[in-house]
Formats: structure tokens, C-alpha cells, sequence
């Protein structure tokens, strides 16, 4: 097994436990900073336990031999599997980056006027009103000042004022490149679903939940807001609404924080293992371990005969020197 194939599974088996924890214990649980902070750490955490190795036991690991020569060109199958691995990563960073200079286009397409350090920029586009970094973009012709409006305004600049983007932009990059593993890809949904709870919990702040639930409710298809497919109103609307409604007091919150930590703890203890190669022919540890016992046990068996001779021939001096005294 190479280094990067069992550096990757590591990585998967980490954050897949850390994503467990995260299903069994705090999802849906009114502590929106600890598991936006949870889930990156979770990916932060499996990006670097497996580098971390305490050599508290050793497992045996087969060495495989040197594959034989063959004539002319020849690519080994691992550097095509890398390749691919790379090749992948590669076109998923492009297209992540395509969106990005997609959304400068719009703003430089529709301007921006200023509000403090924020840049408000109007656009017609279908996906608006949506924010990214510090850049509002709003729905030409959709007003500000009224009820609703105003909720959906706050809500974008919660996101812009807790810099969600920085988020999404660090687990992207991610997952563009270790694409292999899963967890990453349902941290990255995840997250996204911790952050409209965040920006949910500001609007609400500035009024009452059953408002805002309306708003959540209802689709502005006529012509005066958004269209019912706009992403607004399409993220998971029943959980929204029932974090909404959830009491935000939360059992054992203490208790379910700490409980992540020794959890780490175990998985490092699960990698901190000295692998060693064991050819054909070689004797493994148990069969060491059993051919020490038995030199051990000789050595014993050999000393105690040593002592009962040099016993046996301590008396026989004795007793001639006695028999001719």
C-alpha cells in the first residue's frame, strides 16, 4: 500500500467519524457557531491526524516484491491512477474558479455602489439576491424597505458579516482536491445548511418567528420578488423551519461539545501503529515473540542444571575433604 492510498484512507476513516459524532450528537441542535467551528475542524482534523503517529504498537505489513522489468515503455498502473486522481482535482478547481470569475463578471457588468465596506451591486440575474465576500448582490427591482425585503437583506449580510464565503471557499477547495473522499462532500452540504441557520437566527432576531416563517413559505412569483426555484427558498426548508421553531435550549449541550475530544484521542490512538515489513520466509512477531519465550525458558532450564552441578560437586569436595581428615 503506498503512503497516499493509506494516507487517504485515513483520512476518510477520520472524518467519517467525525461526521457521525457530528449526525448522532449535534445536528439540528441549536449550537450553530460550536458546529459551524465543528465542521471545519472536522476537516482540518482528517487532513492532519494521519501525519500524526505516536508508535504505540506495531503491525505487521507484507512487503511486496519488485515487480519484474518489461521491455520497452511501460507506465506503471499507480502513476495512472495518480494521474487521474490529479487530473480530476485539477478540472474541479477550474470550474470552481470559472464560478467565481462568473460572479465578478456580474459585478462588473451591473456596478456597485458602496454601503460602508460592503459592495451593493443591482443585477437582473435569476440567482439574485445572493452574497459573496463582501459583495451584496440584489434583485433589480425588488425593494428594500418593506417587511420582507428587509429580512432577506439582513439575512445576506449576516452571511457577508460572518464571512460564510471564507467557509465555503476553504471546504471547496477541499473537496476539489481529495474529491475521493465522501465526508467531504456532506460536510460541504452540511455547513452550508449550519450557515442559513446563522443568517435564520438574525432575521429573527429583528422580528418574529412566524413572519419569517411566512416568508420561508411563501414564493414570489409574481412578478414582485423571487421565482420559486431561486436557491432562497429551495435549502432545506422544513429543517429551516423547524430550527426556527426549536426551542433553543439544548440538552447536555456541555457534554456533547466535549465528547468530540476524546474521540480524536482514540482515532490518533488507532493510527499511532509502527507498520512492519514482513517478506516471504520471515518470521512474524507472534513466532519472535514465542522463539524469545523458549530461549528464555532454555536459558532458565540451563542455569538451574548449572547450579544443581556446581551444588552436587561442592559436596563432593566437602565430603572427601572430611573423609581424610
Amino acid at each position: 500500500m503506498t503512503a497516499l492510498i493509506a494516507y487517504i484512507i485515513k483520512s476518510i476513516v477520520t472524518c467519517g467519524a467525525l461526521y457521525a459524532y457530528y449526525q448522532l450528537a449535534l445536528r439540528n441542535k441549536k449550537i450553530h457557531a460550536y458546529n459551524r467551528c465543528y465542521l471545519l475542524a472536522a476537516v482540518v482534523v482528517s487532513l492532519t491526524l494521519p501525519f500524526a503517529n505516536l508508535n504505540l504498537y506495531a503491525v505487521e505489513s507484507f512487503a511486496s516484491r519488485p515487480a519484474a522489468a518489461h521491455p520497452g515503455p511501460f507506465v506503471p498502473a499507480g502513476h495512472i491512477f495518480y494521474w487521474c486522481i490529479g487530473s480530476l482535482s485539477f478540472v474541479l478547481l477550474v470550474v470552481m474558479f470559472s464560478k467565481i470569475a462568473w460572479i465578478y463578471k456580474i459585478k462588473r457588468k451591473g456596478g456597485y455602489i458602496k454601503l460602508g465596506h460592503i459592495h451593493f451591486v443591482e443585477t437582473g440575474h435569476e440567482t439574485a439576491p445572493f452574497s459573496f465576500l463582501n459583495n451584496l448582490f440584489w434583485k433589480e427591482g425588488m425593494p428594500r424597505d418593506d417587511e420582507q425585503g428587509e429580512k432577506i437583506f439582513i439575512h445576506e449580510m449576516t452571511h457577508i458579516r460572518q464571512k460564510h464565503t471564507y467557509d465555503k471557499l476553504f471546504i471547496q477547495i477541499v473537496t476539489c482536491i481529495w474529491w475521493m473522499n465522501p465526508f467531504y462532500w456532506l460536510i460541504q452540504k452540511e455547513l452550508n445548511i449550519v450557515h442559513e441557520f446563522m443568517a435564520d437566527a438574525a432575521c429573527i432576531e429583528e422580528g418574529d418567528t412566524g413572519s419569517f416563517a411566512m416568508m420561508l413559505l411563501r414564493s414570489h412569483n409574481d412578478g414582485r420578488y423571487l421565482n420559486p426555484s431561486h436557491h432562497f427558498f429551495n435549502s432545506p426548508v422544513i429543517r429551516r423551519l423547524n430550527m426556527v421553531a426549536a426551542s433553543n435550549h439544548t440538552t447536555h449541550k456541555f457534554g456533547r461539545k466535549l465528547l468530540a475530544l476524546p474521540l480524536i484521542v482514540l482515532l490518533l490512538v488507532l493510527f499511532s501503529y509502527k507498520s512492519i515489513a514482513v517478506k516471504d520466509g520471515t518470521p512474524t512477531i507472534e513466532q519472535l515473540e514465542r522463539e524469545q519465550k523458549l530461549q528464555d525458558e532454555k536459558k532458565a532450564q540451563e542455569g538451574s542444571k548449572a547450579a544443581t552441578t556446581w551444588a552436587a560437586h561442592t559436596y563432593f569436595i566437602r565430603y572427601r575433604y572430611w573423609t581424610f581428615m
